[in-house]
């Protein structure tokens, strides 16, 4: 309920706690707990609902417009490729032509 118990914990665990700071304890634990998977649970429905808007937008613009454009590589971790660069320039527009390497 939110309110401010008469016997505060004066104790922490290293130290000892006796079985009342112990229990009031364990509350306050299971509380933080809950609370967390309550927030858990509205950021999830507010996640869906954002993502339920959002698939209905159509993209018309071929292109943003900018000339600055982003350098793409691949996903490598330890070595090995985690995203390889074909999957991550599908759908983009490039800013200049894709040649391959040796050919001009």
């Amino acid at each position: 309920d939110g309110s401010i118990i008469e016997t505060p914990i004066t104790a922490n665990f290293r130290e000892g706690l006796n079985v009342l700071q112990y229990f009031i304890s364990t509350h306050g634990a299971r509380k933080g707990l809950a609370d967390t998977a309550l927030k858990t649970a509205n950021s999830g429905y507010l996640t869906r609902r954002l993502v339920d808007v959002a698939q209905d937008l159509v993209v018309t613009e071929d292109d943003c417009g900018t000339h600055e454009g982003i350098m793409m590589t691949p996903v490598i971790e330890g070595g090995d490729v985690k995203e390889p660069l074909r999957d991550r320039v599908l759908g983009r527009v490039t800013a200049e032509d894709v040649l391959k390497p040796g050919t001009a």
